[in-house]
């Protein structure tokens, strides 16, 4: 055994190797002194080269990864802007056929669907893609950051689209879809950022654009006025009464007129406002009806000034500031009463707001001077005032200025409303409040008597249907800010609103194509500002967009049809012109009885009454009455009959028009005065 032991150990034989451990392979490498092998089971052999995947599948990895990368959120929102970009486009090119009614997208849907050129609309959305995709890219080279301006354009496609869609249609419901939908639709991109390209902008290019708008706003208001003007649609109420107001004024200083009540009165004595005296001069250098028109748009547009001031004064964003002065702007309230004619009422907007940049600059001087002007536009704004008065009580820290401001406008009220009982026609408050009073011939202080003993009868005064509308038309665009505030002294800015428009039983106070709204307005969108600075919240930048949306929609339906004079005009120059030929050869001396559509072209006179059914029995006593035949109404020709009755001889006319006949008295002093025979 010894020898085969001894002959094992010189064949070399070493005994077994112990079995790894979990523990010894994971010795690192420092402490062993050699490095474990790997051995992998796929491991291709040395010199090897895998083999490449083929091209297509390579394009298609490509493909894939830029795929995941792409903004969709952000490619939506500009694709959907471009289409709606294509659509607003269409609209507008076609709005002749579209007012037409052949191809009305909502009365006329199916010829519109059937005529929509598919085709050439998607190339152009393609088009505008690539545009806005280029666009995208300069900002971002301009900027040095990521600029996102798809859902900013979203916005205004879909809204220019809706625009476009109510344009005159007149319809209030029509307008409050489309606000909801532009909302949501505005709503997705605030909240992809889509806005903050607008904070970008410098200030000046934001007072620049509002400077824009509120030129093309009085452009707007201006042509449009004197357009319904040149179709005749004014009337000697409210503007006839004015063209003579004017002229009288300018000829012996004294606001007199023959036409408001039948004879010789001062305007003054219906209601007390000296401030037509600060359009005077302009009237005497251009004397027209036109300058007034053009004053009254002048006067409106702006009011959007001391409207930036006041966001100015309170830091407001760029959104905020364009916001606000888009809703003050393109305001049904401060608008449509302009179609009305022509009223001093127009004076508040402009005056209001720099009242409110005084207090909130606290600049006392222009304070006081505004009050002043403030209570010489109107009777019944003194009432304003007091409220104002006691709202500045609790804005200004010297509560003096306040307290001064509504204890002289008290006393001012009580002295003029005396003075205008005294020696002129009263105030009218039976007409205005007479469903508030016990006594049609009592004063205010029977209308307050009402509303304490009875406050339950005038809250139903304030809520039916009309009133009801013209809230929701003038809060939405507000966004009822003028409600959210935890400041009690703040309501006294709504108050003359209730005052004014709701509380009255007058049909026109609460209609908001009448001058009534102009000041109550203006005192709510100063309030929403005042309300809108105190908010807090991540999400209040987008309040102003919502509110631009609803008053441009709103301005769009309700105020769009106003533009029709023009079309009206252009469609009938001749006959129009004939009647401008008919008024313009009755002599400049004569005194003259006419329609309420023909007075405010015949105003610029000394003496002009005006004539309706009214007039058929008591006589005559003018050089010139002119019968207007265009309505074929029984009691023109019961006129007819009476002035050749009264010896009244056919001076011209026209058929269909107007028949004017002058009286003997005015022939026999006017010998050589040529008559036209009368062939129809």
């Amino acid at each position: 055994m010894l020898e085969d032991e001894l002959h094992q150990s010189a064949a070399g034989d070493t005994p077994p190797e112990p079995e790894a451990k979990e523990s010894d392979a994971a010795v690192p490498v420092e402490e062993t002194g050699s490095i474990p092998e790997k051995t992998t089971a796929a491991e291709p052999a040395e010199g090897d080269v895998p083999p490449e995947p083929p091209k297509w599948k390579k394009v298609l990895q490509t493909a894939k990864k830029v795929v995941l990368k792409l903004p969709y959120p952000y490619l939506i929102m500009r694709i959907v802007g471009c289409y709606f970009m294509v659509m607003a486009a269409f609209l507008l090119i076609n709005r002749k056929e579209i007012r037409g009614g052949s191809l009305n997208p909502v009365e006329k849907w199916e010829e519109f669907v059937d005529k929509l050129p598919l085709l050439p609309v998607l190339l152009c959305v393609l088009a505008g893609f690539v545009v806005l995709t280029l666009l995208r890219l300069l900002l971002k080279r301009i900027w040095k950051s990521r600029c996102e301006p798809d859902g900013l354009v979203m916005v205004v496609g879909v809204v220019a689209m809706a625009f476009q869609t109510i344009w005159r249609t007149n319809n209030y419901y029509y307008a409050l879809a489309f606000i909801v939908v532009c909302t949501i639709i505005a709503w997705f991109a605030y909240r992809y950022g889509s806005f903050k390209i607008v904070e970008k902008l410098p200030k000046a290019a934001i007072y620049i654009t509002i400077g824009v708008l509120m030129c093309l706003m009085g452009v707007f208001i201006a042509v449009f006025t004197i357009y319904r003007h040149k179709v005749y649609g004014s009337m000697a109420f409210d503007f006839g009464i004015f063209v003579q107001m004017y002229h009288n004024m300018a000829e012996s200083f004294a606001p007199v007129t023959t036409c408001e009540r039948d004879k010789l009165l001062s305007h003054f004595a219906v209601h007390f406002s000296p401030i037509y005296y600060t359009l005077l001069p302009f009237y005497y250098i251009f004397p027209t009806p036109y300058t007034l028109l053009i004053g009254q748009a002048v006067l409106v547009a702006t009011g959007v000034i001391p409207l930036v001031g006041i966001c100015r004064k309170f830091k407001f964003s760029n959104m905020a500031t364009i916001g606000f002065s888009v809703v003050y702007l393109f305001c049904v309230e401060l608008i449509a009463p302009c179609f009305y004619d022509f009223h001093e009422n127009a004076f508040l907007p402009m005056l209001l707001m720099w009242f409110f940049y005084a207090v909130e600059k606290k600049k006392y001087v222009l304070m006081y001077i505004m009050t002043a002007l403030l209570l010489i536009v109107k009777e019944d704004v003194s009432i304003y005032m007091v409220l104002l008065g006691l709202f500045c009580i609790f804005r200004l820290e010297k509560r003096y200025h306040g307290a001064v401001v509504a204890g002289f406008s008290g006393v001012y009220f009580v002295v003029v409303t005396r003075l205008m009982e005294k020696y002129g026609e009263g105030v009218f408050t039976s007409r205005t409040y007479g469903n508030l009073m016990t006594d049609k011939s009592a004063s205010f202080g029977n209308i307050i008597k009402t509303v304490i003993t009875d406050p339950m009868y005038f809250i139903t005064q304030c809520v039916d249907e009309k009133d009801f509308k013209l809230m929701l038309i003038i809060m939405i665009p507000l966004f009822f800010l003028p409600f959210v505030t935890k400041h009690f002294s703040h309501y006294f800015l709504l108050a003359p609103f209730i005052l004014m428009n709701l509380a009255p039983g007058y049909g026109y106070a609460n209609d908001y194509g009448f001058q009534y709204v102009f000041g109550t307005t203006t005192c709510l969108i100063y309030a929403a500002m005042i309300n809108y600075a105190e908010l807090k919240g991540k999400h209040k930048e987008f309040l102003p967009i919502f509110m631009s949306i609803s008053a441009l929609l709103f301005f769009s339906s309700l105020v769009g049809g106003n533009v029709g004079s023009k079309e009206l005009y252009d469609n009938n120059r001749e006959r129009y012109d004939v009647k401008d030929e008919l008024i313009d050869s009755i002599p400049e001396d004569a005194s003259v009885a006419c329609d309420s559509f023909y007075l405010p072209h015949l105003a610029q006179r000394d003496e002009i009454y005006l004539l309706d059914s009214n007039d058929v029995e008591p006589p005559s006593f003018t050089d010139f009455v002119i019968v207007r035949t265009e309505q074929n109404e029984e009691w023109e020709d019961q006129e007819v009959s009476k002035l050749q009755t009264e010896g009244y001889v056919y001076y011209d006319g026209c058929q269909d028009m107007m028949d004017i006949y002058v009286s003997p008295e005015y022939l026999a002093e006017h010998p050589d005065l040529q008559l036209a025979e009368k062939t129809y």
